[in-house]
Parts: structure tokens; sequence; C-alpha cells
């Protein structure tokens, strides 16, 4: 072999030996990325957990009438937005001011009762005194006990009176405080039956987010914690939160006396993880002074500050703003 064919073989060696210098080079960059990702995922998971299975509260009331009765007006709409105080149907009133007449006069009864008695007792107390043989010991007793029976008869009365006010006021329905009013079943002519619920009420100054976060999230989380939340229904808003409690337990399969327990044989690999409900506050967002709609059951993603990592921090504050954008998309 001459040795331009030698210089020709060192020449082509060396080029495919620079040739597989980048395909080492970039498998090098993955294997540090996976390692950078995995190594991430493994310190975040207990320094800044993070959660996609999160879903809206509220307190959810139902509204029913205290007292039954013929509905004559219907103040509001389904899914309409109401004030405290602001009314939201009326009963028919003829029976129950009927029942406070009744009532009145009842009192203005008892009290006429009550004015006698206590003459006639006066009365015999002074004969009785002045004359000690005109009238009997059992006279006597008899006049104290009609007066204190007319007493007991004012006394219930002023309770029949109270109550008989107190039906007329129910017969109006009143919001009980800021809120959502939903599913309403109402129109005029519908009879209303004392306790049963007729719309929801959603109370949305009282709202807040389950996160359902795994048990290895739990490590070093606690009450009062920070959090970042972004909504499904808000994307590219990103809001703040705290921690307010994180739930003790879930439901368990009981078994009921006398039978014996079924064993779930899971044969996977890896067993699923168990969630815990983690209950975070939010301020609700606002938008121009007026509240925007987030509904109850509105998904949300949720990262959670458990500790002082500069770097996990930032990443984590990178990760839930790049939700938010995603979100746009679905």
């Amino acid at each position: 072999m001459s040795q331009h064919e030698e210089n020709e073989q060192e020449t082509a060696a060396e080029e495919l030996k620079a040739g597989m210098d980048p395909v080492r080079r970039w498998t090098w960059i993955v294997l540090a990325l996976v390692f950078a990702l995995l190594s991430w995922h493994l310190f975040s998971d207990r320094t800044t957990p993070y959660t996609s299975q999160a879903r809206v509260h509220a307190l959810v009331v139902p509204i029913a009438p205290e007292v039954s009765g013929i509905v004559v007006a219907v103040a509001v709409s389904n899914n309409q937005q109401v004030r405290a105080g602001q009314v939201l149907f009326s009963l028919d009133t003829k029976t129950y001011e009927l029942d406070l007449k009744n009532a009145t006069a009842g009192l203005e009864s008892a009290r006429a009762s009550l004015k006698k008695a206590e003459t006639d007792t006066i009365r015999m107390r002074r004969i009785r005194r002045q004359d000690s043989g005109a009238i009997s010991e059992r006279r006597i007793e008899s006049a104290e006990a009609t007066l204190e029976s007319a007493r007991g008869r004012l006394d219930a009365a002023n309770a029949k009176l109270g109550q008989a006010r107190l039906n007329l006021e129910r017969t109006t329905i009143y919001a009980p405080e800021d809120g959502v009013v939903s599913d309403v079943k109402i129109n005029i002519g519908h009879f209303a039956a004392a306790g049963a619920p007729l719309m929801t009420f959603i109370a949305v100054k009282h709202i807040w987010l389950q996160a359902d976060f795994t048990e290895n999230n739990l490590g070093r989380m606690k009450p009062g914690n920070r959090a970042l939340i972004t909504f499904d229904m808000l994307p590219g808003r990103v809001f703040a939160g705290d921690v307010r409690e994180m739930g003790f337990g879930v439901a368990l399969d009981s078994t009921p006396p006398g039978s014996l327990p079924t064993i779930d044989n899971d044969r996977s690999w890896l067993r699923s993880a168990q969630r815990f409900p983690v209950l975070v506050d939010f301020d609700y967002p606002t938008e121009e002074g007026h509240q925007l709609t987030l509904r109850v059951g509105s998904q949300a993603s949720v990262v959670v500050f458990s500790s002082d990592h500069t770097l996990l921090n930032a990443l984590a504050w990178f990760h839930i703003h790049l939700r938010s954008i995603i979100s746009y998309a679905y």
C-alpha cells in the first residue's frame, strides 16, 4: 500500500470519528436532560408538589320555605346572581294574615281574662282580711289558681302571636348572602311545601379548591403554605392561594359485620398512588370590579410551595405559568 493510500485511509477514519462525535455528544446531552428531569421530579414531589386534579368547591344551600303556601311571585331566574337580603320568591299571605288576626284577638282575650282574675283575687283577699268568715280559704285558693291559669294563657297567647308574625314574615324568602341561585323549579301558582327545596343557592363568598395530592406530596406540606393556581376556565392567568388544611383520611371499603374481608389483589408492577384532599383558599378572581364566571366543579391545577428552595420554587413558578398558557389548547 502506498503512502498516499495510507493517508487517505487515516483521513477517512478521522472523518468517521469526527462524524460519530455529534451522536455521542447528543447522547450525553439527552442522558443529562433525563437525569435532570428525574431529579427535579423526585425533589419537587415534596418541595413543590403539583397536581392537576383540583376542582372548585363552594357552599351549596338548598332554598326551601319554612311555611307552606301558593307561590305568588318569583323574583329571580335560573343562574342569576343575587345580593344578601334580595327577595327570591313570595308565598300567599292571606292564611297567615288571618292567623295573625286570630292570635291578636286571642291575646286581647287572654289579657282581659288575666285582668278579671287579678281583680277577683285582690277583692277576695281584701274581704278575707276584713272578715275572715265571709270567704273560705278554699275560694281564695281557687281564685289564685284561676289567676295563675290566666297568666299561663296570656303567655301562650303571646307565643302564638309571635309564631303568627314569624310565619307571616316567612312567606317572603330572601337570599342568605351574596351568591348565585340555580336549579330554580318554581313559577307563580306552584304549591310550596314547607321544607321542600325549590332552588339551590351557591355562596360565591365561600369558595375554595379541593386539590387531590398523592401521599408523597404531603411530606412537607402544612397549612399556610403558599400556592399558585391556574384554572382551565381562565387560561393564561395564575392566581395566588394558601393551603387551609389537609384531609386526614379517605373512604375505605368497609366490611359489614358477619362477613369476611375482601382482598384486592393488585398484580401490577407499580401500584396506584393514594391521593388525599387538600383544601386551598384563594381570592375569587375579579376583573374591573366584576366577578368572573368561575363555576363550581371547574378544574384547576395547583402547585404548593412547601419550602424556601430558590431553584425548585423558580422551576415550579415557571411550570405553573407554562401550564396556564397550555390550557388555551383545551
